[in-house]
């Protein structure tokens, strides 16, 4: 056994004892998925540091980088930009509402029938968006050591993430989330300074310039739009945000993550860049080729497996709660944990089938961007108020479809039509009166 397999054992044990330690949680499916809303600012800003560095954010950058250069940064760069945003604007004011989800917040503004087409779209775009994360746990894991140890590895730690999560639900997850940040912070950290010290040269012939032949301005405008919205409107930066203790606590810890994001996204561009030529610019600076030494590859690598483990427990908490509470109508804890684990089984099985980590986070994206997105930015942008259920679901049906349609054919008109669909059938919802009196008063009781 070698070195870096012994440590991901170790790993492996440490993630299951955050994880699992304490009581078995027995609360409602409310508390459950939001740890009770009573988490503070440090917590919460690690556990976002720990959702939003996952598989694209590492191994996907990579792949990137090998298209488009030092433009790889905006990856997560127009994620730094879109949770500052969602800080600035949203937190405080989703936090004063009495919900649990992103669903819940649209029901709340547009009614059950769109709080309904806004859990389908998320629960299918976001079973995508864990298979991603377990995809490139695989690939990393097939850098790290022999196939058959990697294998076993995998199978280990995919049933570990499926189990944390259903048994402590969002408390085992922050609780996690916060262990794995650190090691993702030391980790990345110790390599840029290593590679400051042993790659000078390398390090001043690269090209930093973020833009370029393969990456202008109108691609830089499309991430923002379908990746960076994310951040903004996003089911993982609600979750956090209904964990936090209160809106001021929320905001706070989005603001903290933010130089976090600028951080991960410079030093994982200038990894990939400076082993550009590898068939993984990323996980192959852990290969027996690699020139990094062994203590160094044994700490990225656990802040890899940290990254990729950080985004799955979230996104799959996150669904399994959208299905119990928007779709069935619920609040079973119960139900949940089931949820997880039937999501997460079909998560981790998907890496037989697909290997595109950055296509299957695109796939979702293009579907939940301007299908829920878009129109709830509209909303929540400026004083929020009860809209008009009818042209809001419309104008965000047919954003969705076309978003969906211009994914499967390769045609970015087609998606940026649908967003700008979306907005318009938004902008009129919200200076039309709402369509019932039920809404009416709901939205009067929650905003004043």
């Amino acid at each position: 056994m070698n070195t870096l397999t012994s440590l991901v054992l170790i790993y492996l044990v440490a993630l299951l004892w955050f994880g699992l330690r304490g009581e078995r949680f027995t609360g409602s499916g409310h508390a459950f998925i939001t740890s009770g809303g009573r988490a503070g600012v440090v917590l919460c800003a690690l556990s976002l540091v720990s959702t939003i560095i996952g598989g694209s954010a590492t191994l996907g950058m990579g792949t990137l980088a090998q298209k488009t250069g030092a433009a790889a940064f905006w990856w997560l760069g127009v994620g730094a930009i879109g949770l500052f945003i969602h800080g600035l604007f949203i937190a405080p004011k989703i936090r004063a509402m009495q919900a649990a989800t992103l669903p819940e917040v649209v029901g709340l503004v547009a009614g059950k029938m769109a709080e309904r087409w806004a859990g389908i779209i998320i629960t299918v775009s976001w079973i995508a968006v864990t298979a991603a994360q377990f995809v490139a746990l695989r690939a990393l894991l097939g850098s790290m050591m022999n196939p058959l140890a990697a294998e076993i590895l995998y199978i280990l730690i995919a049933m570990a993430v499926i189990l944390h999560t259903a048994w402590g639900g969002q408390s085992a997850v922050l609780r996690t989330d916060a262990f794995q940040a650190l090691l993702l912070i030391g980790g990345f950290s110790a390599v840029a300074f290593w590679l400051m010290l042993e790659r000078p040269l390398e390090l001043g012939s690269l090209d930093w310039m973020p833009y370029g032949e393969h990456f202008g301005l109108y691609d830089w405008a499309k991430l923002m739009l379908l990746v960076g919205v994310t951040y903004v409107i996003g089911p993982d930066m609600f979750s956090r945000t209904f964990s936090a203790r209160d809106g001021r606590v929320a905001r706070t810890a989005a603001f903290l993550a933010v130089p976090a994001l600028v951080w991960f996204g410079i030093v994982i561009t200038v990894m990939a860049l400076v082993n550009i030529d590898s068939p993984q610019p990323i996980a192959d600076w852990l290969t027996d080729a690699s020139s990094m030494p062994l203590w160094l590859k044994g700490a990225i690598g656990l802040g890899l497996v940290s990254a990729l483990c950080g985004s799955a427990d979230t996104v799959l908490l996150s669904a399994a709660g959208i299905v119990e509470r928007s779709l069935l109508a619920h609040d079973r804890t119960s139900a949940v944990r089931w949820m997880i684990a039937i999501f997460g089984a079909l998560a981790a099985l998907s890496v037989y089938v697909s290997k595109d980590i950055i296509g299957l986070l695109l796939t979702a994206y293009s579907f939940f961007v301007p299908g829920v997105a878009i129109p709830l930015l509209f909303v929540l942008i400026g004083p929020v108020k009860a809209c008009n259920t009818q042209f809001w679901l419309f104008g965000a049906v047919i954003g969705g479809l076309c978003g969906l349609a211009g994914n499967l054919t390769g045609d970015a008109s087609c998606t940026m039509a649908g967003m700008a669909i979306a907005a318009l059938f938004a902008l009129v919802a919200r200076f039309r009166a709402p369509d019932d009196n039920v809404l009416t008063n709901k939205a009067d009781r929650l905003f004043g």
